[in-house]
């Protein structure tokens, strides 16, 4: 989510607007100069920022001069530069962000790769590296390392940043950036920690810190710096889950983390042992549920998996996922529709029972939610919910459990409300 403009930046675009006057004072490129150092965005930079914080649109710029900017948004969408525009440090400090960033990708993504976690760490800290310095440049903000003096520190004669969390701290102050700004703290431990090791096992365990990562990459590059620095025309999906053909796999996460060395171990139950809301915080760490579906047919294969989203995971379910979970398929299936169920009951009770009457005893009995709120699981045991199929499956235990209530007469009339009529009668 973006912030609200500032008092200050209202009041400089209002100033930068008078100055500039229609066109007619100030132009747009002396501005930027004059204000943020910057002589390479020909009025764009001015644009964006009036409209951003004002919401008044000062470009009108003839149909030769939209096409033009097309093509170098194209340019830019492939990780070039137009030639003849000139490009400056934090351009190049954003398109190496953006490289590395993908070529983490590629790493993880390639099924020869023997040192998955190790490279995607070593390059994902390297994209938010670059990522924030090109923010703070862009911005005109320090983010060099000074010395006691206040001058830059010189290596070579080439000045010295300040190191990647500090850096990233700076850019990326604001509260909303604080699931990332933990998320990329882990990162940099595990880069630490394993930059020479091989260990095969940590790749299944960093999943989810990997995908939150990811995820929030492509936001910040979108919202911060435009559509063409998106990675996403780039990717099929983000990340890959490849390699998870076992559901048990994911199950055993604690065993895996246990096979490791104990300095990753502690790394690991660092990420892990978050306090509720960063572990509820998607840019933080991505939680995947797969939960078993079964189709009404009853033929289906083994499992139906489906992915629930943060804050989308059944109520049922909650006190069970311990960061990520897989289900495994229970014994007993919910593969009954209702009127399966409403013939079995009356085969056992010998009363009739219609399609509104089981309707209603499934609320009076609390089993699915009241008419007008939204459909889901109440109870596990008698009925599921099945949003990939968008109706409700029962099991053998609520049969059982109509049964019992409905097996006399008194018990019929007092659940109902009406006398019970016999099949036989009919």
């Amino acid at each position: 989510m973006s912030q609200p403009p500032s008092d200050a930046d209202v009041e400089l675009a209002r100033k930068l607007l008078a100055l500039w006057d229609n066109g007619n004072g100030v132009s747009k490129s002396q501005l930027e100069r004059e204000t943020w150092d910057d002589g390479s965005s020909h009025g764009r930079r001015f644009d964006r920022f009036i409209r951003g914080t004002l919401g008044v649109e000062t470009s009108r710029r003839s149909r030769q001069t939209d096409r033009i900017a097309d093509l170098e948004t194209q340019i830019v969408s492939l990780g070039a530069h137009p030639v003849g525009a000139e490009e400056v440090e934090w351009q190049v400090q954003l398109q190496q962000a953006r490289a590395s960033c993908l070529e983490a990708l590629r790493i993880w993504n390639d099924p020869t790769s023997a040192f998955r976690t190790g490279a995607f760490s070593l390059l994902f800290v390297t994209a938010w590296n670059s990522l924030a310095l090109a923010l703070l440049q862009r911005e005109g903000k320090e983010w060099r390392r000074l010395d006691s003096s206040g001058q830059p520190t010189l290596i070579d004669g080439t000045e010295q940043s300040l190191d990647t969390l500090e850096l990233i701290g700076r850019a990326f102050a604001d509260p909303e950036y604080r699931g990332i700004r933990e998320n990329l703290a882990r990162w940099v431990e595990i880069r630490n920690a394993v930059a020479h090791r091989h260990l095969p096992a940590l790749d299944y365990v960093v999943i989810p810190l990997a995908q939150a990562g990811l995820l929030k990459t492509e936001t910040v590059l979108v919202d911060l710096f435009g559509a063409e620095y998106a990675l996403g025309e780039k990717l099929s999906v983000p990340l890959q889950l490849s390699g998870f053909r076992d559901p048990d796999v994911l199950g055993s996460r604690k065993k895996l983390q246990a096979s490791l060395p104990l300095d990753v171990q502690a790394v690991l139950a660092r990420a892990y042992e978050a306090t509720a809301d960063l572990l509820a915080d998607p840019t933080y760490m991505m939680r995947v549920a797969f939960i078993p579906t079964v189709p009404a047919s009853g033929t289906s294969p083994d499992v139906v998996s489906y992915f629930v989203r943060p804050g989308e995971v059944p109520t049922e379910l909650e006190e069970t996922l311990d960061r990520y979970v897989v289900l495994t398929k229970p014994t007993a299936r919910h593969n009954s529709i209702a009127t399966l169920v409403i013939k079995e009951v009356q085969r056992r009770t010998g009363f009739k029972l219609n399609a509104n009457q089981h309707a209603q005893l499934t609320r009076t009995l609390g089993v699915r939610p009241e008419r007008g709120e939204p459909d889901g699981t109440l109870d596990i045991k008698y009925v599921e919910y099945i949003m990939s199929l968008k109706r409700y499956l029962y099991s053998q235990a609520w049969i059982d459990l109509l049964v019992d209530k409905l097996s006399t007469p008194e018990k019929f009339e007092e659940l109902i409300g009406v006398p019970p009529v016999k099949i036989d009668a009919a």
